[in-house]
């Protein structure tokens, strides 16, 4: 923590230098804000003991005024509920305030204000590693004692048992590398603009599981959600990784995507409904890509039932049989793959021009590359396994499924998606993703499609 604090923090966290010795915090949360309302200041989860919201108001260079607007209503909006406590004297964009309503402070970051703005492309990405950045400094500094820093977002509605989670299994921290807390999309009309963008952000998270479903079957350890704002990150792995990467968008599964090199991703249980995070289901024109910017191209679409796209299944088979295949790739001590090392998958052979697809998109992706440099650092199957997998990544495994999609599996309707036994196979064994699906069907597809059979 302290390298990544001398060389790789953003230089805000200097100005900490000068925050008051008291309070301190058990635990510490995030949130990076843009065009957001004031509801995002609601009381905290309980931790037994005080809470630091660090609040990172944030707009680009070149941002709209009513996202300016916006920004000046939200800080105003800090300034008549809490009293200060401090203000930094390096300049306007640190102060520290006092929650008087509830158990919980908040450090206010300014990047909206005239010379304090983020960079075009800097984005939410680089918020949120303002936010972490200021969060490992107090951590580094025993200010904080949970090793936790919580990442969250302003649309979101926190369970009760939020923050006492994650205390629960503090003496696991050096295990790992990061907590992935249980969510769900609002159904609720009074949150969400409309029915159809309910309808559309349903949708979105269906496929969000479906795709997780998938890569559980296929066995890759990349299975899990890359939400921003259902996240907690080990401080010391978040050191490790070197922090967020400054993106205008994806810098969620970026970042998770290196933490589960260094240490385990622990997907969170829900013990009771109640421990789910509850995200507002809204359109988003705050980055370019994610479930904001799908709903926006959910809603346009003629029918959104019929005519919203998911992976063909085929793909996580074909992920599997690629997965399955490491094993007979260490024995055969050769990096040039042929057809023949891929085994027979769930018993029947695979048809030829799926293996040659496959063989295809590995190649494309250079993995011939790779596996010369795995043999050359492995002496054992296990080496090399491990070799394999921090290579091909969560980011190379959806290169390796958009390739297959372009090559030879396009995507398919909603309709065909349930007609396939590989997917029926998904619901079979993942109860999250055939509760949420049916809960899809009786909700919404039902009454827009009329009568529907598996």
């Amino acid at each position: 923590m302290k390298k990544y604090l001398q060389n790789y923090a953003e230089p805000v966290v200097a100005a900490l230098e000068g925050l008051p010795d008291q309070p301190a915090w058990q635990n510490v949360m995030i949130i990076p804000a843009c065009n957001e309302g004031a509801g995002l200041l609601r009381s905290p989860p309980p931790c037994g003991g005080r809470s630091l919201m660090i609040l990172v108001i944030n707009e680009p260079e070149n941002a709209a005024q009513n996202v300016s607007e916006s920004n000046r209503f939200l800080a105003a909006a800090v300034q008549e509920r809490f009293t200060p406590l401090w203000q930094s004297a390096q300049g306007p964009g640190l102060s520290l305030w006092c929650d008087t309503h509830d158990d919980r402070d908040l450090l206010l970051v300014d990047r909206f204000s005239e010379g304090q703005r983020l960079p075009g492309k800097g984005g939410v990405g680089f918020a949120r590693k303002i936010g972490a950045d200021l969060a490992l400094g107090l951590i580094h500094r025993q200010r904080i004692k949970s090793g936790w820093i919580h990442c969250t977002d302003a649309d979101v509605r926190l369970p009760e048992s939020y923050f006492t989670r994650s205390n629960a299994i503090e003496d696991s921290a050096s295990k790992y590398s990061a907590l992935v807390y249980p969510f769900s999309h609002s159904g609720d009309r009074d949150r969400s603009e409309s029915r159809e963008v309910i309808l559309a952000t349903h949708l979105y998270e269906l496929s969000l599981r479906y795709y997780v479903a998938g890569m559980s079957f296929a066995g890759s350890p990349y299975a899990f959600h890359t939400i921003g704002s259902t996240m907690a990150v080990s401080a010391v792995h978040y050191a490790k990784v070197r922090g967020f990467p400054k993106r205008e968008a994806g810098e969620d599964f970026y970042l998770l995507n290196k933490l589960a090199k260094v240490g385990t991703i622990l997907a969170l249980d829900p013990d009771t409904a109640d421990d789910v995070i509850s995200i507002d289901s809204r359109r988003s024109d705050r980055v370019p890509f994610g479930t904001g910017a799908a709903v926006n191209k959910i809603t346009g679409l003629a029918d959104q039932v019929s005519d919203y796209q998911f992976y063909d299944p085929a793909v996580f088979e074909l992920l599997r049989l690629w997965l399955q295949s490491l094993p007979a790739v260490w024995v055969s001590g050769s990096s040039e793959l042929t057809i023949d090392v891929f085994p027979d998958c769930t018993g029947d052979k695979v048809e030829a021009d799926k293996c040659q697809a496959l063989l295809d998109c590995l190649k494309a992706i250079k993995i011939e590359k790779a596996l010369v440099h795995a043999f050359r650092q492995s002496s054992s199957e296990d080496q090399f396994t491990r070799q394999l997998h921090t290579w091909f990544d969560a980011f190379r495994t959806l290169k390796l499924i958009h390739g297959l999609r372009d090559l030879l599996l396009p995507s398919i309707s909603y309709a065909s998606l349930e007609s396939r036994p590989a997917f029926q196979c998904l619901l079979a064994g993942d109860p999250d993703l055939s509760a949420f699906h049916d809960q899809l069907r009786k909700n919404f597809v039902a009454e827009t499609t009329g009568e529907m059979t598996h």
